[in-house]
């Protein structure tokens, strides 16, 4: 392609970085590095898929939908399980301390049973709801079970047809029901209205009995049932040439009240488990790394082993290659469909860089661009948009340009890393300053305890200090109830979990990130001697001037 051919315009892009506004370039320019073939494989039990923001969970999700013939979504904005947080009387034996963990994984089975035959038998009102009763009554094989999971069906039939949420109000009544019915016996009468905050007034006797008879209900609640349903969804669904996905993504965003979240993320990745033997049937969830990290935090029970659940999850990560791949693709598309019908990449539209002044060799800018990302679609697409948008009426992406578009772009990817990381450590953007104008490799003990005081001391006065976690330490080093030199540490390896920072434990070691997924270091690795690797994505963010770049009026261009 001769240059002269193509022009940049400002309002031109190689796509949006968030996969669900990329409709148009994901359907065309989709890169599948092995991971989709796994996802639609219903044999192959890994079904979490695991990434952090912008390595392309949605993206994978969306391919789904597009290659599986009988793929169902699931929103979790569209179930209304704020209901269950708004209820009073769920609240109520919450606050007793009564476990709902096998209330919650009842009710995903339910959705999950009942969209499978919906998209089975294609009941979409009353009438295929009796013939589809019929019809399976009259077919299978009797006994026990069978029968029992046709009362269940006949028992819930009449909402088959409702959308999603009706379902999830429908059972969670049922519970309620239940549940008031078995305490009412035991309250007094000006507690009946089950006010979470009355607990205090139940002597420990009653409060005892409260969570016993609760606890009964919850445990025993339509179990046996589901059980027998289990088994006749494998039966009906033994047509091999028809497979089943149910794909859930969006469980980071606040579709519920955040403790209920985690409850019922670790009650649906427990069930995801539990359909692992129906053959045909797969039921994929996609997570970021710092949401299923709480979950498994604040949901660890006496039962539960965090080892089987890796074995059912699937790390997103990307080469080198494959980014490259995902940018000349998107490249292509947007060159072709207006200028040429020969094939365009990245080498027709950047120049090489010289990254110091009296360095003869060039480095190709794509490398300069990918160092600058934590290895992940979205990053790359970003930089790229953001060279178009100072490209406008030039047939290459200048060297200038590059380093222009740099400054935006670093200032982009902070933000968004601060949002991600928001439910861990709401904090982040004020105590990560640290790195303020930092050189660009240095040692833990080149940060001095006075700058670390300083810092937690600033964080904490500051109008945009929120609560949680993070703000704990920060305080007690402000007030002098922990020393500087064992903050320190901790907030080295913050930066580090965040992907700000690289870090090399000691000398015979390598540098690690924690966004390579083979690679990981725990707080107790770290020492004064540790040497921190600024992530360059964010040098221009903090003002890490460690190279000189020369210009390309220097080199007569």
């Amino acid at each position: 392609m001769q240059s002269k051919h193509f022009i940049f315009r400002s309002n031109q892009t190689i796509g949006a970085a968030a996969a669900e506004l990329d409709e148009n370039y994901l359907r065309e320019c989709f890169v599948d590095t092995g991971v989709l073939d796994i996802l639609l494989d219903c044999e192959d039990h890994r079904s979490i898929l695991v990434g952090r923001t912008g390595a392309g969970k949605s993206a994978l999700i969306a391919q789904i939908l597009l290659s599986s013939e009988h793929a169902i979504q699931i929103r979790p904005e569209s179930l209304s399980l704020a209901y269950i947080s708004n209820s009073n009387v769920i609240n109520f034996f919450l606050e007793a301390g009564v476990n709902l963990n096998p209330f919650y994984r009842l009710l995903w089975k339910h959705i999950f049973i009942v969209e499978i035959l919906k998209e089975r038998f294609d009941i979409d009102n009353e009438q295929k709801k009796q013939n589809f009763l019929t019809t399976v009554w009259n077919s299978i094989h009797k006994n026990r079970k069978h029968e029992m999971a046709l009362d269940y069906l006949k028992e819930w039939g009449d909402s088959f047809w409702q959308e999603t949420d009706f379902r999830v109000k429908e059972v969670t009544r049922k519970l309620e029901e239940d549940l008031t019915l078995a305490a009412k016996s035991k309250l007094p009468d000006d507690l009946v209205s089950f006010d979470a905050s009355s607990i205090s007034k139940l002597s420990n006797e009653q409060k005892a009995d409260i969570v016993h008879k609760g606890q009964k209900v919850v445990s025993q609640v339509q179990i046996n049932k589901l059980d027998a349903i289990m088994d006749f969804l494998d039966e009906i669904l033994a047509d091999r040439q028809k497979q089943y996905h149910i794909v859930i993504d969006k469980l980071d965003e606040d579709w519920v009240e955040n403790k209920l979240q985690l409850q019922l993320i670790r009650a649906l990745i427990d069930t995801t488990q539990a359909f692992h033997y129906i053959s045909n049937v797969k039921i994929i969830i996609a997570l970021r790394n710092d949401l299923l990290d709480r979950v498994y935090k604040y949901t660890r029970d006496s039962g539960f082993q965090e080892e089987k659940l890796h074995s059912s999850s699937l790390n997103l990560t990307w080469s080198k290659t494959d980014l490259i791949k995902v940018l000349d693709t998107r490249i292509d598309k947007l060159v072709r469909s207006q200028y040429t019908k020969e094939k365009v990449t990245h080498n027709e539209l950047l120049n090489p860089i010289h990254l110091k002044r009296r360095e003869k060799t060039k480095t190709p800018a794509i490398d300069y661009m990918i160092e600058r990302t934590l290895l992940r679609p979205r990053d790359l697409i970003q930089f790229f948009n953001e060279c178009i948008l100072l490209s406008n009426g030039e047939t290459k992406i200048t060297n200038n340009i590059l380093f222009s578009a740099e400054g935006n772009y670093s200032r982009q990817r902070f933000f968004a890393l601060r949002d991600e990381w928001m439910g861990i450590y709401p904090n982040l953007a004020l105590y990560s300053q640290i790195l303020k104008a930092k050189k660009s490799i240095f040692k833990v003990k080149d940060i001095p305890l006075s700058e670390i005081e300083d810092i937690c001391l600033t964080s904490v006065i500051s109008p945009e200090c929120k609560e949680g976690e993070d703000k704990i330490n920060l305080l007690k080093v402000a007030e002098g109830k922990m020393q500087p030199q064992e903050y320190r540490k901790e907030l080295i390896f913050i930066l580090y979990k965040v992907g700000l920072i690289g870090l090399k434990p000691n000398i015979s070691m390598p540098v690690f990130w924690s966004y390579h997924n083979s690679s990981s270091i725990s707080e107790v690795e770290i020492n004064n001697d540790s040497i921190v690797h600024i992530q360059k994505t964010f040098s221009r963010y903090f003002g890490i001037q460690n190279q000189s770049y020369k210009s390309e009026t220097d080199d007569g261009q």
